[in-house]
């Protein structure tokens, strides 16, 4: 009976281990954060149309198309809500994400500018993350290691950033480049990470675009596109992660 025993165990450990191979890894998370809301309206735009109010509709629409290709994707607001900047941080720390993608729409002072444009974090930011990371740690080669790391997520944040901005010209045109930038909700966040800028909201051409529908969905399709190319590259062994691309942009 012990033999019989131990031979439907170790079936079992096999069938289990089996079905675990099969299911293959976890896929990747990314957190969509649909810039401002609630009592945070953002950029007004035509008509009343409010910043807030676009970044969640097309949030939800890369959110959907992401799902349909199979990867895991959370909102840091599902409807219309204040958050603070701090908490967008908090929430895409705590999710386990692998990117963090912040959409936002733009405004300008005189209502005459048009365009698409991505950030990352102010060169500062990955500088104080690396001292972060540095100080967390009590071995001097640990510290190296963490501090590199870091470093290389900002590596990372130019890649994501230059995947999402290329397919947004792609679909819109109005290319305005990739910028870097002190904003609150890029700092902390320990994946890489960006903010875009999908149009003016208060351009009269553009602004009423973002408003329909059928150009939301193209926005959400070439963000999602971007997102996909990233994670599919990042997946690639033996692939760069492009250093030279942050040195690069530094320098614009």
């Amino acid at each position: 009976m012990r033999v019989l025993n131990l031979i439907v165990f170790s079936a079992v450990a096999v069938s289990m281990s089996a079905g675990r191979a099969s299911a293959g890894p976890d896929p990747p998370t990314v957190v969509i954060d649909p810039g401002h809301g609630g009592s945070n309206t953002g950029a007004p735009g035509l008509d009343g149309a409010t910043e807030k109010r676009i970044t969640l509709a097309i949030a939800r629409m890369v959110r959907r198309r992401l799902q349909e290709r199979g990867l895991r994707v959370l909102l840091t607001r599902e409807r219309d809500v204040y958050l603070t900047l701090g908490e967008r941080v908090r929430r895409a720390n705590g999710t386990g994400a692998d990117l963090f993608v912040s959409l936002h729409a733009n405004a300008s002072r005189e209502h005459t500018q048009k365009g698409v444009e991505t950030y990352v974090g102010a060169r500062e930011f990955s500088d104080v993350a690396a001292h972060r990371a540095a100080v967390a740690e009590q071995d001097p080669a640990q510290a190296m290691i963490a501090r590199a790391g870091a470093r290389q997520m900002a590596a990372e944040s130019v890649r994501l950033a230059r995947a999402v901005q290329t397919r947004l010209v792609e679909v819109r045109g109005g290319d305005r480049g990739m910028r870097q930038a002190p904003y609150d909700v890029l700092d902390g966040v320990a994946v890489p990470a960006v903010l875009v800028e999908v149009g003016f909201v208060d351009h009269a051409q553009e602004g009423a675009e973002l408003l329909r529908p059928d150009v939301q969905a193209r926005i959400a399709a070439a963000i999602a596109d971007g997102i996909e190319a990233f994670v599919s590259h990042r997946a690639t062994p033996g692939q760069s992660n492009g250093p030279r691309s942050a040195v690069a942009l530094a320098r614009r």
